[in-house]
């Protein structure tokens, strides 16, 4: 027995069907091109060139990312592998800053979207709450990205060139977003333990250029400005343009334990 279908019922069913076919072979090649990957060879960040593919489909960016822990930038898709400790990071710093203001909306991981690039702050913080329609959707509703941008990453690449670039691609876009990036130890032993635990905090050290080791913090205000670099030591603090205060021990009490 068939069943026959007419009109704009059948033209969808054959749309949905080329739609499903090819999301399945852009996963194909994904998962291949991972694959393809020996696991003492995958970086902290691994890129993966989707230039034969059409992503103008917002389903098919969708469905990507529900799938995959990624960015879409241009046409490449960049997934991350962030470990434990930047994860334990990300969650403490997102505490942090609820509890400093709690009518901001702070999301770690999530999905906004700028210049037809879909990005994942490590941490975001939106002072206005985005609409539910773009919380639920954020691409096919266009989320604007956050009022300030938390970035991660170790003092290597690719995962240090992924996370700066993005200031590049802030500096196209908007103007007045405020990006902290947080650097981390490339290291096999953890870092040294707090000497004097008790003590008050006090303001993090400006330097004039990127340090060559981690911990450090490099700080953009806005579009005109240039980034700030930051040693980052124990009982140390930077106060945000937004009033909020990251504290250096959030860090490295996390990177010291053994």
């Amino acid at each position: 027995m068939s069943i026959k279908l007419e009109g704009v019922e059948a033209s969808t069913v054959i749309q949905e069907t080329r739609q499903t076919s090819q999301i399945n072979m852009i996963f194909a090649y994904i998962d291949k091109s991972l694959e393809s990957l020996m696991p003492e060879k995958k970086e902290d960040v691994v890129k993966v060139s989707l230039s034969a593919y059409k992503l103008d489909n917002i389903n098919i960016r969708e469905a990507i990312h529900e799938r995959y822990d990624a960015e879409i930038i241009g046409k490449d898709l960049f997934i991350k592998y962030d470990g434990r400790h930047k994860e334990k990071i990300h969650r403490r710093l997102a505490s942090s800053a609820e509890m400093h203001n709690q009518s901001w909306d702070v999301n770690v991981n999530t999905i906004c979207v700028m210049g037809g690039n879909n990005f994942r702050p490590d941490v975001g913080i939106w002072f206005q709450t985005p609409t539910f329609a773009q919380s639920s959707r954020p691409i096919a509703n266009s989320c604007l990205p956050p009022n300030v941008w938390i970035e991660v990453f170790y003092n290597r690449d690719p995962d240090r060139n992924h996370a700066l670039s993005k200031i590049d691609l802030i500096r196209q876009y908007l103007t007045d977003i405020e990006y902290v990036g947080i650097a981390i130890p490339d290291a096999v032993k953890p870092f040294y333990p707090n000497p004097n635990p008790e003590i008050a905090t006090t303001p993090v050290t400006q330097t004039f250029r990127m340090p060559a080791r981690a911990p450090y913090i490099v700080h953009l205000w806005n579009v005109n400005s240039l980034p700030v670099y930051y040693k980052m030591d124990w009982n140390e603090h930077l106060v945000l343009r937004c009033g909020w205060v990251v504290e250096s021990n959030i860090v490295l009490n996390i990177i010291s334990q053994l």
